[in-house]
Order: structure tokens, then sequence, then C-alpha cells
């Protein structure tokens, strides 16, 4: 279990960190501060504790939003791996560059099974845990991710959308010499 947190941390960490380099979070420039000595993002790590302490105090007190979290967690997480996995579904062969674990002509009844399943995953993160459902028993990772995907998509058309870039490039060598 400490490994496990260890690895999300460290995950989560270099995430906010990332997004701090790219100018994609508020308040980017106290985040993606290195500490001189030790060249980690120290504040970055600060509010990543912050965060997992805000988060997990609700729970000592209300058992629904335990669910809620892990839910959330479980979406984002499994759910990352759709989004590489559905590129390479609909990607074109030749603009593929194949790795070790190339499975060939074999890659899209795997890409749509995997796909479909993360996609099932999500869904049952999504529905209640005990029923009858009351507001004590409701799963609020729905509302949860709803508001939280609505207010980045308004903090996206009001605001970042106008000054928002990308991501920045450390280094400048072409892929193929790498």
């Amino acid at each position: 279990m400490l490994l496990t947190r260890l690895t999300v941390s460290n995950t989560m960490m270099n995430q906010v960190y990332a997004l701090s380099r790219d100018k994609g979070v508020p308040l980017s420039s106290i985040w993606r501060k290195l500490h001189p000595k030790h060249k980690v993002p120290s504040n970055a790590v600060w509010l990543c504790a912050a965060i997992c302490i805000l988060l997990g105090l609700p729970i000592l007190k209300v058992n629904v939003i335990f669910t809620a979290i892990t839910s959330i967690c479980t979406i984002g997480w499994v759910g990352g791996y759709a989004v590489p996995i559905f590129a390479r579904l609909v990607m074109a062969e030749e603009n593929f560059n194949a790795g070790p674990f190339y499975v060939g002509r074999a890659r899209r009844p795997v890409c749509l099974v995997a796909f479909l399943w993360i996609c099932c995953t999500c869904s049952v993160f999504l529905l209640p845990t005990y029923y009858p459902i009351t507001w004590n028993t409701f799963n609020y990772a729905p509302v949860a991710l709803g508001v939280g995907l609505g207010l980045i998509m308004l903090w996206w058309l009001l605001d970042a959308r106008k000054w928002f870039k990308g991501p920045v490039r450390d280094i400048d060598i072409p892929s193929e010499k790498v």
C-alpha cells in the first residue's frame, strides 16, 4: 500500500510540474520552481500533499466521499490509457513506427477490445455502489466529474484558450537522432 501511494504521489507531482511548466494551471510560476539544491519541484510536491490532505479529510466523516474519490481516480487513471489506444485504433498503418511489442494484423482487434474494456470499466465506476440509492449511498463521481470538467471547459473558453500554447519543448533534437 505504501509503495502504491508513493507511486501515485510521484505521478501526481510530475503531472503538476509538467502542467505548470507548460503554464497550464493557475499560479504555474509557483508550482514549476525547482528546489535549488535537490532539483525537484518541491512546491508541486507540497501542493499535491495539500490536495491529498484536503480530499482525504472528509473521508473521516462521510464514507460516500471515499467512493467518489476512488471512482474518479480510477476513471482518470484507467481512462488515460484509452486515448493512446483509441489513437492507435484509428491511426493509419503507414503513420506508425512499430515497437518491440507490435502484434501485427491483430492490432485492431486488440485495440478495440482494450478500448471497449476501458469504457466498460469507467462506466462501472460511475454507477451507484449500494441500493436503494439515498443521499448517503449515492455515487457522487459523475456529479464531481461533470462539475470538474465543466469548470475546466469554462476556464478554457473564458481565458486559457487565449494564452495557452501547448507543451514547452525542452530540447530541439530531431527525433531520428534520439
